[in-house]
């Protein structure tokens, strides 16, 4: 049976509507599909998620720490459902073998909304195993930031997923802000395309290492 393409999720760590990372996360998610992989461009702003607090589902069932501590294995029924936007999108997270993350920058690291995805992202819904959504994923990241910025934002998330156990592709490619009808043409390219090439080629990347990795299964 042939292997499937890789399938990635590409999206920014920002809500804002007219967010610059946003379009280059899809420049990103360009190079990706050139490389074979099926792509899903993400709008986090599409997924409502509450400020993460235990209080606001089952702690215990979701919680892989607990869970570990106890000898379980996979989440069970919980007492209280968690929030709906996470539930979408953990669909979308459990279908991907890698993730394209264009990271923003906010007073010296990623933003909030990003580490709240991640949060919400190890807390297991039920049949869920510990970390399914996150370990051996594997992360590209881009950034979209103001000149002399970005690397303390892209190293803190690195490592953050790296922790977590996904695998993290080397290199990165950063673009410089400016103003939007200077930095994206018409059609939403980079008008300057050596830094888009380096944004589509680590698109292209994650699919070859995917791919690689053997990560793909069967046509399933």
């Amino acid at each position: 049976m042939p292997q499937r393409p890789p399938r990635i999720l590409a999206f920014a760590g920002s809500l804002r509507a007219q967010s610059y990372n946003k379009r280059v996360a899809e420049n990103a998610a360009a190079g990706a599909r050139a490389a074979g992989a099926e792509v899903r461009v993400l709008n986090l702003q599409e997924y409502a998620l509450p400020v993460y607090d235990a209080d606001l589902f089952d702690s215990v069932a979701g919680d892989p720490h607990a869970l570990e501590a106890s000898g379980g294995k996979v989440g069970g029924p919980h007492a209280k459902p968690m929030p709906e936007g996470l539930l979408r999108l953990k669909e979308h997270f459990r279908w991907a073998d890698g993730w394209i993350v264009s990271v923003p920058m906010h007073n010296g690291t990623y933003t909030a909304s990003l580490h709240n995805l991640i949060d919400w992202l190890t807390r297991m819904a039920p049949g869920e195993r510990p970390l399914d959504n996150i370990s051996r994923k594997v992360i590209g990241v881009v950034s979209c930031v103001f000149a002399g910025s970005g690397s303390m934002a892209i190293g803190d998330f690195k490592r953050l997923m790296t922790t977590l156990g996904s695998i993290v592709v080397p290199g990165n490619a950063v673009v410089t802000i400016t103003t939007h009808d200077e930095m994206f043409d018409e059609d939403g390219k980079l008008r300057d395309r050596e830094i888009g090439r380096a944004v589509e080629s680590t698109g292209a990347r994650v699919a070859k290492f995917v791919e690689k990795l053997g990560l793909t299964g069967h046509g399933d």
